[in-house]
């Protein structure tokens, strides 16, 4: 509540906060890389076909796209048509070994859970700043890595530390930008993610070049000028203030007056102190929170699982549309551009509707429209037979499905942020990050288990959109509420009246055991 107004002070929403969207938003365009590289490089090419390694004829194969009759395919020799180069035809993940393939993705999400476990801790106790650009730096040397994978197991475990840097990344990064922008404009930071703009330029990368290994290297060569903004870049105000790092918090204040030109309020050292001061009333000041204090307080604890079921439902509908995109009719290429561009329609209606009609109707109205286009394809799949029809039909049902699901999930991500106070804002994000992973993981394998078929994985998205739409009527809105900064903030009254309870108690025992003596 300190901080907000310090913020708004010097400018809610001015030329630093344009720059701090800028540097901490701008690495999603190379994340979203490298979270939906096995969307392309999981892909089998069009054509493969078995010969036969007894003979010496090249054309004794069997038909296309049929296994060996041999046992486990060993005497048989797979080739594949040259349109793309993926990990599928690089280490052969067709017939017994194609498991694999939905292995690795599996691999990876998980990886991405355990990152967004472990920074949630690390970006509360060694800072936002550090947490965000090591993981970046780690991300761009994994890739570069995993170009020159020389095995298919080697390549997994480069997968799975990707993953856990995006996993990583992506939950100190939300929080780390809202923190220095005014309560007026905090959805500002959910209209301007480029994810979706880097996902549509992974697609062009992909069709321009369609080799697993010279995409790893693009994007590896991406970091380079994202990484030289560690030397502009603030650490956060809040999270400087509540730690008890008054002088440095006052020196970022500085330079955001500097930036926005305006005058630093008189009282700024004093907000800083008070805030410092009552996170000391609620806590010791340097106590390191972890994830039980999101679960501590049945006020914080039911939103806590609300929106962490909430997440898990988002991350599965998403991810799986993503990672099958390739079994959609029509061009690959153009199947992961329309995917990627139909959210960007979603994130400005986010900008707009979460501020008017506020972040839990635009959640609602958005859930709703996923569950309809997820419904859409099942019924298009069960009635329609004529491929020419149902392929469009499906595919664009499936369009408005993802659009629901991003935009949900944009404005979803600025009601989990202010529902937790700063100390815990990233534990709590974390812990939401980690129970979207779960869904994740699973996700596919649930899109693989109708092989082309659409009905099976869709009924299941449809479903999870509906508990989605009616868990959101159950959370408070947040728009225009103050960011709280202390558990004192949040608890409020149940949390005084705890502590008061708790040294009654522990006044009792003291004389109990001085009558005792």
């Amino acid at each position: 509540m300190y901080s907000d107004e310090i913020i708004d002070g010097v400018g809610g929403m001015s030329k630093f906060q344009i720059l701090v969207i800028f540097l901490f938003t701008g690495p999603k365009l190379i994340m979203s890389w490298g979270m939906l590289m096995m969307s392309f490089a999981g892909v089998t090419p069009q054509l493969w076909w078995c010969v036969n390694e007894m003979t010496s004829d090249a054309g004794n194969y069997t038909g296309l796209k049929q296994c060996s009759a041999g046992d486990n395919g060993s005497s048989c020799s797979y080739v594949y048509s040259k349109e793309k180069n993926t990990v599928v035809n690089e280490w052969g993940f067709v017939c017994d070994r194609a498991g694999i393939r939905l292995f690795i993705t599996s691999v990876q999400m998980g990886g991405v859970l355990l990152g967004a476990l472990l920074s949630g801790q690390s970006a509360d106790i060694i800072g936002r700043k550090k947490t965000f650009y090591i993981s970046l730096l780690l991300h761009g040397g994994f890739n570069l890595v995993a170009a020159f994978s020389v095995s298919w197991q080697m390549f997994i475990v480069l997968r799975f530390l990707i993953g856990a840097m995006v996993g990583s990344n992506l939950v100190v990064n939300y929080p780390y930008t809202m923190e220095f922008i005014g309560k007026g404009w905090r959805q500002v930071t959910s209209a301007c993610s480029p994810w979706q703009v880097g996902s549509a330029l992974f697609a062009m990368s992909c069709w321009l070049r369609p080799d697993w290994s010279d995409q790893h290297i693009i994007l590896a060569a991406l970091h380079v000028p994202f990484l030289a903004c560690w030397f502009v870049a603030p650490e956060s105000l809040r999270w400087l203030a509540v730690h008890g790092k008054l002088e440095e918090a006052e020196k970022v204040v500085d330079q955001m007056a500097r930036y926005n030109k305006r005058e630093k309020p008189a009282n700024t050292a004093i907000l800083l102190k008070k805030l410092s001061e009552e996170e000391k009333k609620g806590k010791e000041s340097y106590h390191k929170y972890n994830y039980i204090d999101i679960y501590r307080h049945w006020n914080i604890c039911w939103k806590s699982l609300v929106i962490q079921v909430i997440w898990m439902c988002m991350s599965f509908s998403f991810y799986g549309i993503s990672f099958g995109v390739g079994n959609l009719m029509g061009n690959l290429y153009l199947n992961m551009f329309l995917i990627s561009v139909i959210s960007l329609p979603g994130q400005v209606m986010v900008f707009f509707l979460s501020s008017r009609i506020g972040r839990r109707w635009t959640t609602f109205s958005s859930f709703t429209v996923a569950t309809v286009g997820a419904f859409g394809v099942v019924i298009i799949s069960k009635v329609v037979s004529t491929d020419s029809i149902r392929g469009p039909a499906t595919t664009t049902m499936t369009l408005i499905c993802r659009l629901g699901v991003a935009t949900a999930w944009n404005s979803f991500q600025i009601t989990t942020s202010e529902t937790y106070p700063t100390v815990i804002r990233n534990l709590g994000y974390g812990a939401a990050n980690t129970a979207a992973r779960i869904g994740s993981i699973v996700s596919p394998y649930a899109f693989a288990m109708g092989g082309e078929d659409l009905l099976p994985p869709f009924v299941i998205v449809g479903s999870a959109m509906a508990v989605c739409t009616l868990l959101t009527i159950l959370l408070p809105e947040t728009k225009n509420i103050p960011l709280a900064d202390t558990t004192v903030q949040t608890l409020g009254k149940d949390f005084e009246l705890g502590r008061a309870v708790e040294e009654v108690s522990q006044e009792k025992t003291a004389k109990v055991s001085t009558l005792e003596i």
